[in-house]
């Protein structure tokens, strides 16, 4: 498993391809910090789509710019289905704002544990025979 680190958040792939991406405490996202994030991300999946748990449980603040981003086609065409998780009220109210605003495309949900987001996220994989496999939903 291999772990990058950005200015703003670390992230890997898993096992099942899954990728994980951490914001870090504090972390001001810009939209240069979204561009470099997800750069980043492009390369860690080989440009291939992704199943996404966002750990979003860090104090942080988003710029409307970078919200804005974060909705846009070109980010959201790069994502099966994304499950966001944190126990912060501040963390949910932002969250639930930005899919009532931007209703990033493709499926996004909200959890509060990591456990949970996984399980839902597992709905995107087909299973033949022992191997979990992404379904690119289009």
């Amino acid at each position: 498993m291999n772990k990058v680190k950005t200015s703003v958040a670390e992230m890997f792939i898993d096992d099942d391809d899954i990728l994980y991406i951490k914001i870090l405490l504090n972390a001001l996202l810009t939209i240069e910090a979204v561009h470099e994030y997800f750069s980043v991300t492009l390369e860690l999946l080989s440009e291939k789509k992704a199943i996404i748990l966002f750990d979003g449980t860090e104090k942080y603040q988003l710029t409307w710019e970078a919200k804005a981003l974060c909705a846009s086609k070109d980010v959201t065409e790069a994502r099966i289905a994304i499950a966001f998780v944190t126990n912060s009220i501040s963390n949910k109210v932002k969250f639930n704002l930005y899919l009532n605003v931007y209703k990033p495309a493709g499926p996004t949900k909200m959890f509060s544990s990591q456990k949970d987001g996984l399980d839902w996220l597992k709905i995107f994989y087909v299973m033949p025979g022992d191997k979990l496999i992404r379904q690119n939903k289009k």
